[in-house]
């Protein structure tokens, strides 16, 4: 098919629906996957736990569902004639010295966050969550590791960036920048459906999708999705290595006066670092940007519309905005619904 028969860009339908396929598919492929691997089991005369526990096996489980993320975007990108290069901003080149401070500023904010994680990861393990952040598999030689960085870093950081940085957040971008930069961290929690990571995937999304709008450029979020992944594959081998991957924290003075040091630098650092990028990009978009009169209310009031399509409304406009479409409405509750229920039965398997 020819270059040009092919979309550039994605709309708020485009978003909705990747969502909530992105959700469907890799649980009902995994759910296949599950009943192939009863049927080897069988032949060989292996029940299916022990199978499970195979190490290849266990490795193919760890990334199983980023292939599943991958056959699920190309083949959405091509049944919708959508040329997701320019779509997502992949041909687009950021600001060297924004994607510099960008690198910076993503390393800051995984770095100088771990204390409150670790402290929220304590405060569900006290009630009764059981946190167990291993992959799965051994990360104790250089063959595993290399697959891990490969399978659970690298490939993650740009597919997962391609779907929720991408298709959800510039589609949703029709309805105003913060309210596709927030529904698309929240959507991004949502989907992992693991609890212990709901606030740093949350707040980590809102950092990722702030960066790609001010930018322009989706690579940006790719490079700090890379780098926390990798930065947690190599931290845990070291941690496996040393034996001291399972070692409890123990939250005295020490800990809490750590957590408050830390904390108040990933403060100043993060606003040290929107106000660099803000300086070295902010006349990025200014040629682009024209004024148009709401047709919805027909009032003078002036709504600002770049040329892809993106507007300067509000959170709150845009979730009105968004919620005015029946059909965006419909499909959008249904996928946040499932997200939910996913996430529900997850935290009560790590309950029990």
């Amino acid at each position: 098919m020819n270059k040009k028969e092919y979309r550039l860009y994605y709309d708020p339908k485009d978003s909705t629906r990747i969502f909530l396929y992105a959700l469907l598919f890799p649980y009902l492929a995994m759910f296949i996957l599950y009943a192939i691997y009863m049927m080897i089991g069988s032949s060989i005369n292996m029940n299916s736990a022990d199978f499970m526990e195979l190490l290849p096996v266990v490795m193919i489980n760890a990334v199983f569902m980023q292939l599943c993320f991958i056959v699920l975007f190309f083949s959405f990108n091509y049944k919708r004639r959508i040329n997701f290069v320019t779509a997502t901003k992949l041909n687009k080149k950021p600001n060297a010295w924004a994607f510099a401070v960008a690198i910076c500023l993503g390393f800051a904010f995984m770095w100088f966050s771990s204390p409150l994680m670790t402290l929220f990861e304590e405060g569900l393990t006290a009630i009764g969550f059981n946190i167990d952040s291993n992959l799965g598999f051994p990360l104790t030689n250089a063959g595993n590791i290399i697959f891990a960085i490969i399978g659970l870093g690298i490939i993650p950081a740009f597919i997962e960036e391609f779907i929720f940085r991408g298709a959800i957040l510039q589609g949703l971008r029709k309805h105003g920048d913060w309210f596709a930069i927030i529904m698309s961290a929240l959507l991004f929690m949502l989907m992992h459906a693991n609890i212990q990571q709901t606030i740093y995937q949350f707040a980590f999304g809102i950092l990722a999708g702030w960066l790609v709008v001010k930018t322009g450029s989706i690579w940006t979020s790719i490079a700090i999705h890379g780098l926390n992944n990798i930065f947690v594959i190599i931290l845990q081998s070291i941690n496996e290595i040393n034996g001291t991957a399972s070692e409890t924290v123990a939250l005295d003075t020490e800990f809490i006066v750590q957590t408050v040091i830390y904390t108040l630098v990933l403060v100043a650092l993060l606003w040290l670092g929107i106000y660099l990028i803000n300086k070295f990009c902010s006349n990025k978009n200014d040629k682009s940007i024209t004024e148009i009169k709401d047709k919805k209310t027909n009032i003078q009031n002036k709504t600002i519309v770049a040329e892809d399509g993106s507007k300067n409304m509000s959170f709150k406009e845009g979730f009105k905005d968004y919620m005015s479409d029946i059909t965006l409405k419909r499909e959008g509750i249904l996928g946040v619904f499932v997200a939910l229920l996913l996430l529900i039965i997850n935290s009560v398997a790590m309950l029990m």
